[in-house]
């Protein structure tokens, strides 16, 4: 807007949060985790509820709405339109309200019913998110030259595990080497190429020149969906320049263990 004392203009940035836990924006919280996953049967239905927590001493508003999602390890994340992902479970979901109207320190829920559809065919892992989104009120000021602000979301996972005969599949999609200061470490690259959720464990033996057993390291659970990836670095802290062979275990629980040989020298 032009005037005679200058030119204002105004930026809205945009954040997205995708953790499990207790997490806060703008003193907007959820209190109950980011991911709500059940085992349903077709033709269930089931139930949840966000928990959302005004925790500033301002009247807050806060809107609802549903995305699809998908992630992969290069740091790739889209937010589609609901129901256009192929296990999409976002038009199986009614939730309300639609929008939150939070006073200074007041708590509310949002009703989230999942129905699955009476369809046998249906099998493994399906889910969309809910956002919550922190509504910015308008700039009213009339101060000169820039202002930003900052509007944060939360991403709430909601997973749907029908049944129990999908596709459990894993693959070993890439290797790298690094070094963070003094320490290697070694990224590995897992592709879920399967129907279900799985949450590799990830584990890492090494074997000297002589064959012998130097070491075993072990990467934190992590979570991947159908047709994601994502990648888990593993600290080969304590090992000494040289050449090795190693085992690679992605152990996914249920009898799903995936492994693969390697072999690399440090510099």
């Amino acid at each position: 807007m032009f005037s005679s004392r200058g030119i204002s203009k105004f930026f809205l940035i945009s954040f997205i949060l995708l953790f499990c836990g207790f997490n806060s924006i703008g003193n907007i919280v959820v209190l109950n985790g980011l991911t709500h996953e059940n085992n349903a049967i077709p033709g269930e239905t089931y139930r949840t509820q966000i928990e959302v927590h005004n925790m500033s001493d301002e009247a807050k508003s806060v809107k609802i709405y549903s995305r699809d999602y998908f992630y992969s390890h290069t740091g790739e994340t889209r937010h589609d339109a609901p129901g256009t992902m192929e296990r999409s479970n976002a038009n199986w979901i009614t939730y309300q309200p639609e929008l939150l109207n939070l006073g200074p320190d007041e708590k509310a829920v949002v009703n989230v019913e999942v129905q699955v559809p009476e369809n046998k065919e249906l099998s493994g892992s399906y889910w969309s998110v809910i956002m919550v989104e922190g509504v910015v009120p308008p700039d009213t000021s009339n101060t000169v030259g820039v202002s930003i602000r900052t509007a944060i979301r939360y991403a709430v996972q909601v997973i749907t595990n029908v049944g129990s005969e999908g596709v459990r599949d894993l693959t070993f999609q890439g290797l790298e080497l690094s070094k963070n200061e003094d320490e290697n470490m070694i990224s590995v690259v897992l592709q879920n190429s399967g129907e279900v959720l799985l949450k590799p464990e990830m584990s890492l033996e090494l074997f000297d020149e002589e064959g012998n057993s130097v070491a075993t390291f072990k990467a934190d659970k992590r979570k991947t969906l159908p047709g994601t990836s994502i990648k888990i670095t593993i600290q080969l802290e304590g090992i000494k320049p040289g050449v090795y062979t190693g085992v690679l275990i992605a152990d996914c629980g249920e009898d799903s263990i995936y492994g693969t040989n390697v072999s690399f020298e440090l510099l």
